[in-house]
């Protein structure tokens, strides 16, 4: 079986977020115990929610016009053989798709940091075009506040489903071991 070249960065990245994100991380703490958990989820509910208007743009307006408004201008994307980094960048690279290409995603988990100015989320994806599914899969995208205050992604990376045997579904739920899907 070929072993998908970005499992590995995927699993270092998500390590390295939620280290990142835990109490500790050098941003001023709250009060300890409960309030930390609430500042935590606080940062999370937060991120969630940039994520869902960040998809909902991409729905209405196209990827490009998303990834302009909610990429941080030196952030990084990360696709097959390559890491694009800034927002520009990463919106140029949609100018040859056709017309009816799209992304949608959902959110459904991720880890907020204490201090409120990072968040990881993580979520499935659909890529499709001319009304098919090109590809699907599991996504994280690092938040981190801008000087303005707002979340901006700092590194998105998608790690499609492994192919499955017809009538198989992609599981709806990460695997707890690590495996996308």
């Amino acid at each position: 079986m070929k072993r998908n070249p970005y499992r590995a960065a995927f699993a270092a990245m998500t390590i390295s977020l939620l280290v990142a994100c835990s109490q500790g991380g050098g941003a001023p703490e709250p009060a300890a115990g409960a309030n930390t958990a609430a500042a935590a989820q606080a940062s999370l509910e937060s991120a969630m929610q940039a994520d869902r208007d960040f998809a909902a743009v991409s729905k209405k307006d196209g990827p490009k016009a998303a990834f302009l408004q909610y990429m941080d201008k030196d952030g990084a994307f990360f696709q097959p053989g390559a890491v694009v980094n800034g927002a520009e960048a990463v919106a140029a690279g949609f100018d040859g798709s056709p017309p009816d290409f799209g992304i949608d995603w959902t959110p459904d988990g991720g880890h907020g940091s204490a201090g409120g100015d990072l968040a990881v989320t993580t979520g499935r994806y659909t890529i499709s075009s001319g009304g098919q599914k090109i590809e699907q899969g599991r996504y994280v995208t690092v938040w981190r506040k801008d000087a303005a205050g707002a979340l901006k992604a700092v590194m998105d990376l998608g790690v499609p489903d492994p192919a499955q045997s017809a009538g198989s579904p992609a599981p709806d739920k990460p695997d707890l071991e690590g495996r996308p899907g």
